[in-house]
């Protein structure tokens, strides 16, 4: 994570570095520009009234020059001089141009100057103006904008940075707290968040192994509680098979010993059968089902004896998204459950709202309790109209885990017509068939 934040740091940091520099290289040569033409024209112009100025005073021989300088200098801000030539010392190589070509321009910290030879005089009129050659001309204030955008460019975009890396760090701290056993620590998500998404995976994958442990230990609490009675059993009728020579004795504990060793076996499936609906590759194959007729075949082929099985379809073909094995797993469930509670009638019933359908199994039994309703989903828990009955608790956890899955959750309710156990699951309806 430290290695996540510290290179999306280095990369707004370097984006704008070298967004900031090419900007500020492009108005510095723009700007460059403006101001090379327009010292360009100024230094030309001068260059022009130099030189007529220049042979003015050269012409005027006998006539002191020092009226006209004044007069010039007090109107204008460059500056006019006049010295002999001696008193302008330069280089050979410049005094010889200067020599040949009557005008020499110099640049300076001060400004652009301008000199002009005077032949007959022996003189050198001197133009000092301000003039900053081109590249130096606005250089503090291009250094002043650049300084101004880089700031300003830092100071959104770490506006724009710090929730992210906020959120990235609330998300180690999660996952860091979740992985030392902590696992009712969850994500709060803000709907500004820039890693909703992410944190919405984490808070359903934290979920999902909650949910997962919990299961383990309620097994393992379970298997133990519901193996010690039937292995107590079969060592004790061990033990009496090997003091007892009765052969109808013998019979009557082999007897016993088959019925426990059936009740281990079946409380081994019971187990397998829920751990598989733990796995999470295990994917439900939806496809379209006509419910009415699927009921029909399903209920046809499901024996009573002691229970009137009444079904009541829908007027209308019912479409439905479902997994037909793990379907009937549910419906199975549910007629188990309601057999083993139920008195003596048992009524399968399909009702339809505008979008959802209800698949519901009542019974005439005593009911479950809606304090209980919760619980009796849970694996292995048994309401108080269970105590004395077979079975392991699981029918209604395992019900309950595939309606999850498909999109068919269970409710628990009163039977209204009957008064006990009204069992449903609700689906959508499938129009597209």
């Amino acid at each position: 994570m430290r290695k996540l934040i510290v290179s999306l740091v280095i990369a707004v940091l370097a984006s704008i570095v070298i967004l900031g520099w090419s900007i500020s290289q492009y108005a510095q040569q723009h700007d460059s520009k403006v101001a090379s033409v327009t010292t360009s024209e100024r230094i030309q112009a001068l260059r022009l009234a130099g030189s007529s100025f220049a042979q003015i005073l050269d012409d005027q021989l006998g006539y002191p020059p020092t009226n006209l300088i004044d007069t010039w200098n007090e109107h204008n801000q460059e500056q006019l001089s006049l010295i002999s030539e001696a008193q302008f010392p330069l280089p050979a190589s410049l005094k010889a141009q200067f020599e040949n070509d009557g005008q020499l321009l110099l640049q300076s910290d001060e400004g652009v100057s301008l000199h002009y030879r005077l032949p007959k005089t022996h003189q050198v009129l001197n133009i000092q103006t301000q003039l900053i050659p081109p590249e130096d001309q606005g250089l503090d204030l291009n250094k002043m904008y650049t300084a101004l955008f880089y700031t300003g460019i830092v100071v959104i975009l770490l506006l724009w940075v710090s929730p992210l890396i906020k959120q990235l760090l609330n998300l180690s701290k999660a996952t860091k707290s979740f992985g030392m056993g902590n696992l009712q620590h969850r994500i709060k998500i803000q709907k500004s968040s820039y890693i909703s998404e992410i944190e919405q995976e984490f808070n359903g994958m934290a979920d999902r192994i909650q949910q997962l442990v919990d299961d383990n230990k309620l097994l393992s609490r379970a298997v133990s509680h519901d193996l010690k009675t039937p292995i107590a059993r079969l060592r004790f009728g061990i033990e009496a098979l090997e003091e007892t020579d009765n052969e109808k004795l013998k019979l009557k504990y082999f007897s016993r010993l088959n019925h426990d060793l059936n009740s281990m076996e079946e409380l081994v499936s019971t187990l397998l059968s829920y751990a598989r609906l733990d796995q999470a590759n295990i994917k439900p194959e939806l496809e379209p089902i006509e419910l009415n007729s699927w009921l029909q075949t399903k209920l046809a082929s499901y024996s009573m004896d002691k229970h009137n099985l009444i079904f009541n379809p829908d007027a209308d073909p019912i479409w439905v998204q479902s997994d037909p094995m793990y379907l009937s797993m549910q419906v199975g469930n549910l007629l188990s459950n309601a057999e083993r509670f139920g008195q003596s009638t048992i009524k399968v019933q399909i009702t339809t709202t505008e979008h959802t359908v209800i698949l519901s199994v009542d019974d005439d039994g005593k009911g479950i309790d809606e304090q209980e309703a919760a619980q009796v989903i849970k694996p292995f828990v048994r309401g108080q109209q269970s105590r004395g009955n077979a079975g392991h608790g699981m029918g209604l956890a395992i019900v309950n885990r595939i309606g999850h899955w498909m999109g068919s959750p269970l409710t628990i309710h009163r039977s209204k017509e009957l008064g006990g156990a009204s069992m449903r699951l609700t689906f959508l309806i499938n129009n597209n068939s």
